[in-house]
Order: structure tokens, then sequence, then C-alpha cells
């Protein structure tokens, strides 16, 4: 069984860009990886722009992207983040701001 996630991104212009996250979306498990190993905004970025990823490890391995994802979600803002994790049937939702790295249960 998966635990499902949303990695997501607050850009300058308020735009949030997300993607998927398919197994061990669990806090225990995601936070210390982002926190420690995508603490630089253009790292992260990178991290969801490359499309949905199947799971997270601690770097430096890279993530495991599926072979065929859908593009990265563009957001108009984070009240859209949990329609998306509902529609996606995610459990947990990552979002970075300018602050770092935060968490929200769905």
């Amino acid at each position: 069984m998966s635990t499902r996630a949303i990695l997501a991104i607050r850009l300058p212009d308020e735009t949030i860009l997300a993607t998927y996250l398919h197994f061990d979306g669990y806090p225990d498990h995601v936070m210390p990886i982002l926190t420690s190993g995508y603490v630089d905004p253009d790292e992260a970025l990178e991290l969801i722009q490359a499309g949905e990823i199947r799971s997270l490890s601690p770097r430096p391995e890279l993530p495991k992207y599926f072979e065929t994802s859908r593009r990265t979600n563009e957001l108009k803002s984070a009240d859209e983040l949990m329609s998306l994790a509902q529609y996606l049937n995610a459990e947990h939702v990552y979002l970075m701001t300018e602050k770092g790295w935060t968490h929200q249960e769905v």
C-alpha cells in the first residue's frame, strides 16, 4: 500500500507548481529528505518539474520518476493544493515557500 503525497513549491509570482509522490509520502520519511536534500529553491523546483515521482530517497540517490507521467500541475494559489491532493488521493501536502518546507495533512 502506498502513502501518496503532493510536493509543491510557491514561485515568486505566487504560482504553485506541484507534482505527485506515490510511495512513502508520510512525514517521517519525506520531511527529513526535503529539509536536508532540497533546501535550495532551485533544487526543489527541479525535483518538482521533472514529473510524477514514484519514490523519493535521501540524497545522493536520485528520485525515481514514473516513465510516463502527467505534467507538473500549475496552480494559481495554495488554496488549490487541497483539491489537487483530494483528486489524486494524496494524504499529505508538502509545500516549499520562502520560509522552507511545510507539511499539511489532507
